[in-house]
């Protein structure tokens, strides 16, 4: 029984040096702290990096869409308007006489471009405005320059500056894209 006591008293002393202590329990709880911010700090950067790059992409990708759709038009138009386009200000308005309509009786009609409430807008004539610009994309500069070319060939430079339209607390991705485009009426 004398044995079976030592044996006892002997495991007993073996049990507490096999455990943790509390000083260990608090500095293993500060690592797991430590690390855990940082997770959280790494996963909120990803975060905020993926909405900047697809705001940016956003409005590359838009821009580019009202450019095109603009040269479109332009290259198929056969003059500008100018009593109702506005030239060398921001935020002008181009009008252009584009042909080949289907009434025989009028046979040009009319297209128009302006921004309105940060949006690009075009209305052809007898149709309904419709905008050219998305509503997540506010049109913040477009000036427009009309170059006389040879052979009484108008041209027009146009500047457009797109920001991406965020809430308040997110970071703004903008973009600013040039062009020069020829109308080419009837080629």
């Amino acid at each position: 029984m004398i044995m079976d006591l030592e044996y006892m008293q002997r495991n007993k002393m073996q049990n507490f040096k096999s455990g943790f202590t509390l000083l260990e329990a608090v500095i293993y709880v500060g690592f797991l702290g430590i690390i855990s911010v940082m997770i959280v700090n790494f996963m909120l950067q990803i975060s905020n990096t993926y909405h900047i790059l697809r705001a940016e992409r956003e409005v590359v990708s838009n821009a580019r869409l009202v450019l095109e759709r603009m040269e479109k038009t332009i290259a198929q138009s056969a003059e500008i308007y100018s009593p109702t386009s506005i030239f060398n200000a921001n935020l002008g308005q181009l009008s252009l006489v584009v042909g080949g309509n289907s009434d025989p009786n009028h046979p040009t009609s009319y297209t128009d471009f302006w921004v309105d409430n940060g949006r690009l807008w075009m209305r052809q004539e007898g149709q309904n405005a419709i905008p050219v610009s998305a509503a997540s994309v506010k049109i913040d500069y477009f000036y427009l320059e009309r170059i006389i070319q040879s052979l009484d060939r108008d041209a027009v430079k146009m500047t457009l500056r797109a920001s991406y339209n965020a809430p308040v607390n997110l970071p703004i991705a903008s973009t600013t894209l040039n062009a020069i485009m020829s109308l080419r009426g009837a080629y």
